[in-house]
């Protein structure tokens, strides 16, 4: 039993309110801790639910919500939205900075459990890092690109364990990656990385920082194999890989003169080239820990897409801030619910985070003796997919219930998608 299955219909959350319940009360506080215009007719409270309920709800635009919607009395009662005027609702952008958002955001990341990876949570913490490129209006010039073009760019830390976002930094498009990854060193933390963040300089500031990495490199850099250590895969996926070999070395040009791991790889036509500081780690380890990576790439795609985070609100570098934290904060609350959802339902045993990893292990060495490239990857993918991703038909399902009351039926419906 759940504890909501005792409360009567009348003193049900809905499930918007079930959906805030992990801030509800942070944001309160903050809300009630805030100076008061004498004029103020727009609280931070009110603003903060607007956006969630704007990103969770799926609609194209945040003025089509408000005067379409919200002020025309359409939206259903039980959610509790107020009516503002859109341009209260702008003006909100530039009276409530950014860190109440930032505030929230860490106050969810350390309140709440959100459950690990079984199969990752013996190789320590595991932070992926890239950054995306999102297009805007020729007047944003703080987003300088190119000399013809305007872009940001997107800088998030993305905790493999987890699968969640922990950390993020909203700059122009040719702000430094590499700079984004120094801000976010910490002590014991294994990063993984695209090509783009390779550099000398780097990997040595890594290290000194008593952290590692996981860098995918360049072929063609001279260096000397000062060691050769044994490589040893998996039976099921040594089809898969071809030329594997796995070395220490030392990089000609590398004015530190430091001894890194390098493990190269080739699957199908494509050469790869892996650089870390990890010696703990078995060479199937490395290329498995680089493979999942890809779940940033998703996460881009989730919030551009799914969530409608290419289109923005507001234009300046503060508002398209909130933005993205009121995004990142809509995912952690999403996949928080999905979470609870899961283990509340009547089959939370076949939906365990460590019988799925088991189950699919076992299908993986008895249905697939070898395996391509591709599936390598959608395997992967398999392994978190129940309680670590956002599917459309779930999302969907759960912007049809927003107004519903949060009781047994809603957590059958979800936990049936």
């Amino acid at each position: 039993m759940t504890p909501t299955d005792s409360l009567s219909p009348d003193q049900q959350p809905t499930v918007f309110q079930k959906l805030l319940e992990p801030v509800e009360p942070f944001v309160r506080e903050q809300n009630q801790q805030l100076p008061k215009h004498p004029n103020q007719k727009y609280e931070y409270y009110d603003f903060f639910r607007l956006l969630i309920y704007y990103f969770v709800g799926g609609t194209k635009s945040l003025k089509l919500l408000i005067n379409t919607r919200l002020n025309r009395g359409l939206l259903p009662a039980e959610l509790g939205l107020r009516p503002v005027p859109y341009s209260t609702c702008q003006d909100a952008f530039e009276r409530f900075r950014p860190q109440l958002f930032q505030a929230v955001f860490h106050h969810l990341l350390a309140t709440r459990y959100f459950k690990a990876v079984p199969e990752l949570a013996s190789l320590g913490t595991l932070y992926c890092i890239d950054g995306s490129l999102f297009p805007v209006i020729s007047s944003m010039l703080w987003a300088e690109y190119t000399s013809n073009h305007q872009a940001l760019r997107l800088h998030l830390c993305f905790e493999l364990n987890r699968m969640i976002p922990v950390a993020f930094w909203v700059g122009s498009g040719n702000s430094s990656e590499r700079q984004a990854l120094r801000q976010w060193l910490a002590e014991g933390v294994t990063y993984i990385a695209d090509r783009g963040y390779m550099s000398f300089k780097l990997c040595y500031e890594i290290t000194q920082a008593h952290a590692h990495f996981i860098l995918r490199t360049k072929a063609n850099l001279l260096c000397t194999e000062v060691q050769c250590l044994s490589v040893s895969l998996p039976p099921h996926v040594q089809g898969v890989f071809e030329n594997v070999s796995d070395q220490l070395i030392r990089y000609d040009n590398d004015p530190h003169g430091m001894l890194y791991r390098l493990v190269r790889f080739d699957i199908g036509q494509e050469a790869y080239c892996l650089l870390t500081n990890r010696r703990d780690l078995t060479t199937f380890q490395i290329i498995m820990l680089y493979a999942y990576r890809w779940q940033i790439e998703l996460l881009f795609r989730f919030l551009k897409q799914t969530l409608n985070g290419l289109h923005l609100i507001r234009h300046d570098q503060e508002g398209v801030t909130i933005q993205f934290y009121a995004l990142m904060i809509t995912t952690l609350l999403e996949l928080y619910l999905k979470q609870y959802v899961l283990d509340s339902g009547p089959s939370r045993q076949n939906h365990s985070p460590n019988k799925c990893a088991s189950k699919n292990q076992r299908l993986t060495k008895q249905a697939c003796p070898r395996i391509s490239g591709a599936e390598f990857v959608a395997l992967l993918g398999n392994k978190v997919k129940n309680y670590w991703k956002i599917g459309l038909h779930w999302l969907t399902a759960l912007r049809d219930l927003l107004a519903s009351p949060f009781d047994r039926r809603v957590i059958e419906i979800l936990n049936e998608l």
